[in-house]
């Protein structure tokens, strides 16, 4: 019989990687600050009642903003690259960011262990095979290694925000995650109203809006699914179901988008989802 934690861990796998597919794909059309405040407006809209009604006490933990910061900037990234493809490149090599918090760890005196070692060289081994190929421009333009530097700077940003929001959110946690939203809602604000100010034009909002809507309300989705499922089960294999969400986002972009993928690009993603699960799911 299938645990009730399995279904959940899985439902977040596929949650967070159509939030991160749907907020790309409105990225194709509409400005990048457009859906960056759209998915994390709607996403505080939802948790923050949440935080009032049970947990809030008007504290901000600084570590949070901070956390705030780096997740504007690591879902830039992350949702730049994957509207302009390819998707296959961008979407599993922006997951290694649990590498960051690993290496924050070692450097403050944790011992590594020999998962997060082998979930490291599978992270490499795996890059090396996705960008193992000619340097190809994808349909909108942009090559593999721009796509791969895209991938980076989102795991190096939204690696360090999980490092961040691990530190601000002991006792709790999901303060930490409405001070980091309330972060990014107030940086991304201004920018878009002065964007709304010179384009009277709204019809390209309205086409695009059930994406970004829906994009907001996965992601908040997957991190509900995700914590129940570790709190009904084991933490470590919850964490590894949850940590293959780039294999939702890579199935749409080969479903929806017609990416193709060589044998070598699909040996890639398999390795750097193995190290994906072995970062987040080890211990």
């Amino acid at each position: 019989m299938i645990g009730a934690w399995l279904v959940l861990a899985v439902a977040a796998a596929v949650a967070w990687g159509t939030a991160d597919f749907l907020a790309g794909l409105a990225a194709r059309r509409l400005p990048l600050l457009i859906v960056l405040f759209g998915v994390q407006a709607i996403g505080l809209a939802i948790v923050l009642p949440f935080w009032l009604a049970w947990s809030g006490d008007g504290t901000v933990p600084g570590m949070a903003v901070a956390a705030g910061f780096a997740m504007v900037a690591g879902l830039a990234a992350l949702y730049r690259g994957l509207a302009r493809g390819p998707v296959s490149v961008v979407a599993p090599v922006g997951a290694l960011g649990g590498a960051v918090p690993v290496g924050i760890g070692v450097l403050t005196g944790e011992n590594l262990a020999g998962e997060h070692l082998l979930g490291v060289l599978a992270g490499l081994v795996g890059l090396s095979l996705v960008t193992w190929e000619r340097d190809r421009v994808a349909p909108r333009g942009q090559s593999t290694r721009t796509a791969l530097a895209h991938g980076v700077a989102a795991a190096l940003s939204l690696g360090l925000a999980v490092a961040l929001l691990g530190v601000a959110g002991e006792g709790e946690p999901l303060g930490a995650v409405v001070a980091a939203r309330v972060t990014a809602v107030l940086l991304l604000g201004a920018a878009v109203a002065g964007w709304l100010r010179r384009h009277r034009d709204r019809s390209l909002l309205r086409h695009c809006a059930l994406a970004v809507a829906a994009a907001g309300v996965l992601d908040v989705a997957a991190t509900v699914s995700f914590a129940l499922a570790a709190e009904r089960g084991p933490l470590g294999p919850s964490g590894l179901v949850a940590s293959l969400y780039p294999a939702s986002t890579v199935l749409l972009g080969v479903v929806v988008l017609g990416e193709r993928l060589s044998v070598r690009r699909w040996a890639g993603i398999g390795l750097i989802l193995a190290g994906v699960a072995l970062l987040c799911g080890a211990g």
